[in-house]
């Protein structure tokens, strides 16, 4: 009698079960870790299959595409009840001994790579060991597994699946870092603290040198770190070899694989055959089959493919302006808009570092700050704009955030364009000869740019013009230069932008990416932030006295500080001295985070803070989204 072939405790897609009946894939069960994570459907379990349809803006656009189809850190964040918490991800369980110094790691035993390799300690040690400690490819080594005084950490490897890391004071916060995510912690869109083995052939140490150098002919670079990073020393891991964006070659752990890359049209992600989480019926996910993004390059356009019916699910992008446009479209295009809360405020930061030393040190007075705040209508601006769908509001943490400071969300934001023209006459600002235009303390006109990537016919840039016209009024002569997202982001890392504008976002778990407010995310200060970020980019050290180093200050006290209580009081302090120094011009935010979503696209929950720290579309946890069958 034939051995009856043993059933399987866990299902998978049917496209699948078609390779493993074909022998060209190994069985689900030895596909799936010993303990996969189990993952709850948000409203019910999905059927497999579909094609889910998305617009994206090409090479700039890879967060977008990185947060959809899956970041897979170590420690992930988890939507619970009305406020998200950070989870065991990629590891089964994590400890730290009391003053959270030192840390334990045991990763789910049997995860694989899309190429159905094992994940193991090796990787994270080939990472440790060829990439942390590497200063050609992590200049200043990596945040968050830094010590406080920006020394590395220690990794020791108990086994293939445990390891422990040692600081020499205390990181209590590293689980939200972790879950954070971001550059120079391993690939990007995970294995947290790991590289698969694939990329030691483009290392130095262990590659061919025959070989790399031919992919360095190629590809048009210089030396071999230029496979890893932009700039080849940049630490940003977006290298051509080693970031999942640009090479569908590069194995990965996330729910969907890279079939192509950008430019393509469309950009193409197939189901991971190995990924390692399960519904909780044993159902293998992703449930959706492809994900196909197809390339736009202004707002209309995107917007005719959501009114037409073209897209099946899609929050970035969207345009809170538009609200009205897209409700009135429901039935025409067959789906319904879905409101969550965006923890971002909507900013305009004069850059006390730009060029022009004059502008710089006009740009570093609070008193000019305060006076463009003040000279701007918010209201009007949410009413004409935005439909009175967002806030006015200063650039501060957002209603349902722990560190939410009503004072703070209201300082300076008061229309008073009189008040701001005698703040402008204080500072010696005086109107010239036309009657229209300040001078410069140098006797030149007072003239500035806004520089932003807003795109043409988006509401976000009708608010730069009506910006520069209210900052016009008062005397300082104000511009709007858009550009494309890429040469924006180019500009910001040489910074030579005169006012950025961007949308300051990280407002929800404020502690986890506290970037805005500690001056090294590339607006207000930008080369001063890079000083002290140690960047590669260009760096000019603060004076001694400037508000920025008692900021600093602060923020290393909070990272070594073990008491919840403590710390939370001294990043207040942090916080407190925005106030002052209003760095950062909020206008309005809090806007509803859109979504379109089709009639026959599920799972998709409402209730939620959307926010770059919470990953976007990954705390939705995408791999539950799934398809009716056409």
């Amino acid at each position: 009698m034939a051995t009856p072939t043993p059933v399987s405790k866990y299902n998978e897609a049917p496209i699948l079960a078609e390779l493993v009946k074909a022998g060209k894939l190994p069985p689900v069960d030895k596909r799936l870790p010993d303990n996969p994570r189990v993952i709850t459907p948000k409203q019910k379990v999905g059927k497999y299959g579909g094609v889910w349809h998305r617009g994206y803006k090409g090479v700039a656009d890879r967060w977008g595409l990185s947060k959809v189809s899956g970041e897979e850190n170590m420690i992930q964040w988890q939507w619970e009840g009305n406020a998200p918490k950070v989870v065991a991800n990629t590891i089964e369980k994590w400890e730290q001994n009391a003053d959270a110094s030192e840390f334990t790691f045991y990763i789910r035993k049997g995860i694989k790579y899309s190429d159905g390799t094992d994940f193991t300690t090796d990787d994270i040690k080939f990472w440790y060991e060829d990439v942390y400690l590497n200063p050609e490819l992590t200049p200043g080594h990596a945040g968050t597994v830094d010590n406080a005084d920006r020394t590395p950490s220690e990794f020791t490897f108990v086994d293939d699946y445990t390891f422990k890391i040692k600081f020499n004071a205390p990181r209590p916060m590293l689980g939200i870092f972790i879950a954070k995510g971001g550059l120079s912690i391993g690939a990007l869109g995970g294995p947290t603290f790991a590289f698969p083995k694939y990329m030691r052939q483009w290392h130095e140490k262990y590659g061919d040198k025959a070989a790399i150098d031919a992919e360095l002919t190629r590809l048009k670079l210089a030396k071999w770190t230029e496979l890893w990073s932009t700039g080849g020393n940049s630490g940003d891991f977006q290298g051509p070899r080693a970031f999942w964006f640009l090479n569908p070659d590069l194995p990965v752990i996330k729910g969907w694989v890279s079939k192509n890359k950008p430019p393509a049209d469309p950009l193409v992600l197939e189901r991971n055959p190995y990924f390692w989480k399960v519904d909780t019926e044993g159902n293998q996910l992703p449930y959706i089959d492809r994900i196909e993004h197809v390339l736009f390059s202004d707002q209309q356009t995107l917007n005719m493919w959501f009114i037409s019916g073209q897209i099946d699910c899609q929050f970035r992008f969207t345009d809170p302006g538009s609200y009205t446009l897209y409700k009135e479209n429901e039935a025409k295009g067959g789906y319904k808009v879905q409101k969550n809360i965006q923890a971002q405020v909507s900013c305009f930061g004069p850059n006390i570092t730009t060029p022009d030393p004059v502008l710089a040190e006009l740009f570093d007075k609070p008193d000019f700050r305060k006076a463009l705040s003040i000279s701007i209508n918010r209201s009007d601006i949410n009413d004409l704009i935005y439909n009175g769908l967002l806030k006015p509001m200063q650039a501060s943490p957002v209603h349902g955030s722990p560190n939410f400071d009503e004072e703070f969300n209201k300082t300076w934001i008061e229309y008073d364009p009189t008040a701001a023209g005698a703040l402008l006459d204080g500072l010696g600002l005086k109107m010239g000869a036309d009657g229209k235009t300040r001078n410069r303390p140098d006797g030149k006109p007072l003239q500035i740019s806004i520089e932003t990537y807003d795109t043409t016919g988006s509401q976000a840039l009708d608010e730069c013009n009506q910006v520069a016209k209210y900052w016009s009024a008062v005397g300082v002569n104000t511009t709007v230069n858009a550009v494309e997202r890429s040469l924006w982001e180019q500009h910001s890392h040489d910074g030579t932008m005169e006012i950025v504008r961007w949308m300051c976002d990280r407002n929800a778990i404020v502690m986890a990416d506290p970037i805005h407010y500690i001056g090294t995310a590339e607006n207000w200060a930008t080369l001063y932030g890079h000083w002290y970020a140690k960047s590669s980019y260009k760096q000019v050290e603060p004076p001694a006295d400037h508000p920025l180093r008692e900021i600093w200050s602060l923020w290393e006290k909070c990272q070594v500080e073990p008491d919840e209580t403590k710390r939370n009081a001294l990043f207040k302090q942090l916080l407190d001295i925005h106030k002052a120094h209003p760095w950062m011009i909020g206008t309005v935010g809090e806007a509803p985070a859109l979504w379109i979503v089709k009639n026959n696209f599920h799972n998709v929950a409402e209730g939620y803070i959307e926010d770059d720290v919470l990953r976007d579309y990954g705390v939705m946890e995408p791999w539950q989204f799934y398809m009716d069958p056409v």
